[in-house]
């Protein structure tokens, strides 16, 4: 019989390490700010809100981290989206954490990091001329504050951006039950309910919006609420629903409400207390549970056209 030489090397066993780094890695929604020159001289001062999601690979040694942000002016006007992928691990050689992460800049980086705590920070690994480092700390009772900070030449630490994270329900985010909910709306729920919204006196609107790739023309039913300006569309689902994610590469859609044909613009991702307390308390109950929801803007009629 052929046995396996003590000599090999044997996959390593994740312990109480990776339980301690899960605890960071949840799946979240975020807002926050960026400071005035965080991305380079002369760039401004903007908000931004954004998602993560996270699945463990190779059995529970590494976790991989997808994150999404948009990012605006003081003033609303969207600016870019941003995107980073993240895989971190314990590193019994080093015994410390280690991660590496990839962005749509092109940038990839090696870190190292270590757990105090509450406190999880990683930094970038040798000498570089530009080091970052990043820090998570557990708020309570769910809450999660994320920073990324640079130093320059050895210098001082200087803040580029901070949010607060917001986990979502379920075991890790959207768990597989949400998921199932969410094909059962797509292709039998949605198609039934068209039918419906946007009509007087349902509680539906009807949206419209132009795929991002295909280009062509969907429908789809939403809760939408009327706020001052526009309209508030909730995102029970998270932002990477297809009606939400075209809504926002396009600039725009038709929301039909209550009867009425609006063409709504700037589209952008708010936290839920900017827009509720623009709802009746019915509204504000029904939506308790909505941590996000896309913001649009009613395009004003041509002066004399008639109500659809």
């Amino acid at each position: 019989m052929t046995t396996t030489p003590d000599t090999v090397p044997k996959p390593i066993t994740p312990g109480e390490e990776m339980a301690a780094l899960r605890r960071f890695h949840r799946d979240t929604t975020w807002t926050g700010t960026i400071a005035e020159g965080g991305m380079g001289p002369g760039t401004p001062a903007m908000t931004a809100t954004g998602s993560g999601t996270h699945r463990l690979i190779q059995d529970g040694r590494w976790v991989v981290g997808d994150y999404r942000q948009d990012q605006y002016l003081l003033d609303g006007t969207p600016v870019l989206s941003w995107e980073l992928h993240w895989v971190a691990g314990w590193d019994p050689a080093r015994h410390e954490y280690r991660a590496t992460l990839a962005d749509c800049y092109g940038h990839a980086e090696v870190m190292a990091g270590h757990i105090d705590g509450d406190r999880l920070v990683f930094e970038s690994t040798g000498d570089p001329v530009v080091r970052i480092r990043l820090t998570w700390v557990l708020q309570e009772p769910d809450a999660i504050l994320w920073r990324n900070e640079t130093s320059v030449g050895g210098g001082a630490w200087s803040l580029v951006e901070e949010y607060r994270c917001t986990p979502l329900p379920g075991p890790g985010g959207h768990s597989g039950a949400n998921q199932a909910v969410r094909t059962f709306n797509k292709h039998v729920l949605n198609p039934l309910m068209l039918r419906l919204a946007g009509r007087r006196h349902w509680y539906a609107a009807r949206v419209e919006h132009v795929g991002r790739r295909t280009q062509r023309a969907y429908a789809t039913p939403v809760a939408a609420r009327p706020v001052p300006g526009g309209f508030a569309l909730p995102l029970p689902y998270g932002r990477d629903t297809d009606w939400c994610r075209n809504l926002l590469a396009a600039g725009g859609g038709v929301v039909t409400f209550d009867g009425a044909r609006h063409d709504v613009t700037a589209p952008r991702i708010v936290p839920a207390d900017e827009v509720r307390g623009s709802f009746t308390p019915y509204w504000q109950r029904m939506l308790a549970g909505v941590p996000e929801f896309v913001l649009a803007t009613t395009v004003p009629a041509p002066r004399g056209a008639a109500g659809g």
